[in-house]
């Protein structure tokens, strides 16, 4: 590389290596080629400054199109030597370290991701952190002599000016090439014309170092900043190796130590500047700017705002997916101070208080939620395990067991004893789910769920769904209902979920989860053990169980990233490409019924409807017609009863009924009946929950939905009623054949 000059040398890998494509469409390739040219500016720059200090002379004069193929050339050698340093960390992995594979993972990250959210959420996020509250943005402009909003604002241009210089060299290349083929004379082109067109055919791809650079006075003008700013923060983001060798850039890179995550600027000895990529514009912006303000008086106010933005955030997005929900955000409540108090279980003598950040309410649903604001880092992505563990416990260990002890409060006491409102009863609560959200990006890190349980990070018992605030407003937005939420959230905590499946971003787990389901087969001999009343397990069911294998996820997001860069469309042009959803089920119309009617448990339910196997959900869509078609010859109505057993904690189970109302039945004599019928057959089975679907035969209506979360024991005119129930060995989950007949033809058919 010392024969190259090293700007015009980055200027031909951009081309080569970058993704491109016209204006207004998104370019899509599955290598973009962003650590290939920081690699390869990081060696030529520091090859330029080990042959200078050497007292070698510039640069040699290079044929035509010759750094065009060194660049090509190169390419398979910059992936051999990433692969090679991957491959030494994978080597010098310490087999008794739990911390090893995590740690190979935020490597590997660092040394191949850009941007695993989409820039223009971060950008948003990462200004309205920076420049968002007065306080900070001041202290920014004071110290630095600029704030957030305008730093990037110089990066971006930087970028935008390279293009539109690239973009002047194609017009300039297509210009001369006309000129030069209209010229023709005697059937041959004007020599001088035709040279002229060559010379601007090579600038086009290796063009001067002053053609793919850019002047701060062109910045200036074009950002509208004033130049002494633009200058500040050109020195702030100039990229300064200073005395490293070609062998140290390339250790320090490989071992995930880029200095161009913060510094991405390139400054030539003309003060020209280059970016050499805008990938890492909005990741330096924030990560630079937040080493200043640690030294500053205003990191605290930064460190609360920061921490204030992201619980804000949380609670909007949650908001989305869980309508008339109640929420408690930011609140203190009390839990035991010592064993004594613990083994009181009496709230009310409770006396350690601590804090809660958002705990969530909709029926018998209860969501605990935990922001942290903290952020890896730059030791953690350079692979220390020491500071891993200290990261990750302070991110994502210490979120845990701070939800972890909110449940454990509920399901011990009940409820939970909240400073300034008293004793919340929660009795009702059936399931509880706890949920972390970090404000920054750690997706390799946190989709690897069984390797943080491996290293302690996280406890078996305690899993919470671990996700960015960005992937967690991006899957809010993506789903269609509440349900599908509900039931990501179920899929995603199951511990045999985080063994069985493996992605590199959590977005490509949710949109699995929209394709198949995100579903592993639980146990059968296990199921049965939960659940005595169902039948042994069947030889086809142990071999499909253990017949599981892991499956590590590819890449899902291409539609994804289609819909995200169209969707804001403004009408002009073809419209937006279309939004990701679940495979569509038969059950929607009735999961979308419950929420509508606002039936107590519509969330739950919804969400158990929705996760049977496609020909369960066709079977459930049918039942009520099966019922309705075949009335019972002695007119006192059908009904249906299928426990819903496909896990293997009795806690999980449902109960579901479907039930007819003849005509002329008393509505209220014939609710009253199913409720008896349904809490007594839930007793039976020593199922939790359950609803129950009572249709009116004459109209072909959903009469009613009752929801059921009764536990413990039966009242005296209940328990009369399990003598008259079936044995459970009698469940059927569809109408026996033996009760079906022709439908009446002048029954009307509800669609």
């Amino acid at each position: 590389m010392r024969r190259f000059d090293p700007i015009r040398l980055i200027e031909v890998a951009r081309l080569t290596f970058l993704p491109m494509a016209p204006e207004g469409e998104m370019p899509v390739t599955a290598e973009a080629g962003a650590a290939l040219i920081e690699l390869l500016a990081l060696v030529a720059l520091a090859a330029q400054q080990e042959a200078a200090a050497a007292g070698a002379s510039d640069p040699d004069s290079v044929e035509d199109q010759e750094m065009s193929r060194f660049v090509s050339e190169a390419k398979e050698e910059l992936v051999g030597l990433l692969h090679l340093a991957q491959m030494r960390s994978f080597v010098a992995v310490d087999p008794a370290d739990k911390l090893a594979m995590v740690s190979l993972l935020i490597r590997g990250t660092e040394v191949w991701m850009r941007n695993s959210s989409y820039p223009e959420m971060v950008e948003a996020t990462n200004l309205a952190l920076l420049d968002g509250d007065p306080i900070v943005r001041a202290a920014l402009t004071a110290g630095l002599g600029f704030d957030a909003t305008e730093a990037l604002a110089v990066l971006n241009a930087c970028h935008d000016l390279q293009h539109v210089s690239m973009n002047d060299r194609v017009d300039a290349m297509r210009e001369a090439t006309l000129i030069a083929m209209g010229s023709m004379q005697d059937g041959e082109p004007d020599p001088e014309l035709t040279e002229f067109a060559k010379s601007k055919f090579v600038s086009m791809f290796e063009p001067a170092a002053n053609e793919a650079t850019v002047g701060i006075g062109e910045v200036a003008a074009t950002t509208g900043i004033a130049e002494e700013r633009v200058r500040a923060i050109v020195e702030r983001f100039r990229l300064d190796l200073g005395t490293a060798t070609p062998a140290e850039v390339v250790d320090e890179f490989t071992a995930g130590k880029n200095p161009m995550r913060t510094r991405p600027l390139i400054v030539s000895s003309a003060g020209r500047v280059m970016l050499p990529h805008p990938a890492l514009n909005v990741v330096a912006v924030r990560e630079n700017l937040e080493e200043h303000l640690k030294t500053s008086a205003a990191w605290n106010k930064y460190a609360k705002h920061r921490g204030d933005l992201l619980e804000s955030r949380t609670r909007a997005a949650l908001s989305r997916v869980l309508p008339g929900a109640r929420y408690r955000d930011a609140f203190e409540y009390y839990i035991p101070a010592n064993d004594h108090e613990a083994k009181t279980a009496d709230p009310e003598k409770y006396t350690k208080r601590v804090e809660g950040d958002h705990l969530v309410l909709l029926d018998d649903v209860a969501i605990i939620v935990e922001d942290k604001a903290v952020a890896l880092s730059a030791l953690s992505r350079g692979g220390k395990t020491v500071r891993i563990r200290t990261d990750l416990t302070g991110i994502i260990t210490k979120a845990a067991d701070q939800a972890g002890r909110m449940r454990d409060g509920i399901e011990r006491d009940g409820g939970l004893r909240i400073e300034g409102e008293g004793w919340v009863d929660l009795s009702h609560i059936r399931e509880i789910h706890t949920i972390t959200v970090s404000l920054d990006d750690l997706s390799t890190v946190l989709t690897a769920t069984a390797e943080l349980v491996r290293a302690g990070v996280l406890s078996l018992d305690s899993i919470p769904w671990t996700v960015s605030l960005h992937d967690l407003e991006l899957i809010t937005e993506l789903v269609a209902r509440p349900a599908e939420f509900l039931l990501y959230l179920r899929r995603r905590r199951n511990p045999d979920v985080t063994v069985m499946f493996t992605a590199p971003d959590e977005l490509d787990l949710f949109l699995y989860f929209f394709e198949a389901g995100l579903w592993v087969e639980p146990d059968p001999a296990q199921v049965h053990a939960a659940f005595p009343f169902m039948p042994e397990p069947t030889a086809g069911e142990l071999r499909r169980y253990r017949s599981q294998q892991p499956v590590y996820l590819s890449s899902r997001t291409d539609a994804l990233d289609k819909w995200f860069h169209t969707k804001d469309r403004d009408g002009l042009g073809p419209g937006p490409a279309p939004k990701p959803a679940m495979v569509p089920s038969p059950i929607e119309p009735l999961v979308d019924e419950l929420q509508e009617r606002n039936v107590t448990g519509w969330l739950s339910i919804g969400a158990t409807l929705l996760s049977g196997a496609t020909s369960i959900q066709h079977q459930f869509a049918r039942n009520g017609e099966d019922l309705l078609d075949n009335p019972s010859p002695s007119r006192r109505g059908r009904s249906l009863a299928v426990p819903i057993t496909a896990s293997v904690d009795p806690a999980e189970g449902w109960l579901f009924v479907w039930a007819t109302r003849p005509a002329g039945a008393d509505p209220a004599g014939a609710g009253q009946h199913v409720r008896t019928y349904l809490r007594a057959k839930k007793h039976q089975l020593g199922i939790p929950r359950g609803v129950a679907f009572l249709y009116d035969e004459p109209t072909r209506d959903l009469a009613e939905a009752y929801y059921d979360g009764h536990i413990g024991p039966l009242d005296t005119g209940l328990t009369e009623a399990l003598r008259y129930l079936r044995p459970a060995s009698d469940l059927q989950n569809r109408l026996h054949p033996n009760a079906k007949r022709p439908a009446k033809t002048n029954a009307r058919r509800k669609r």
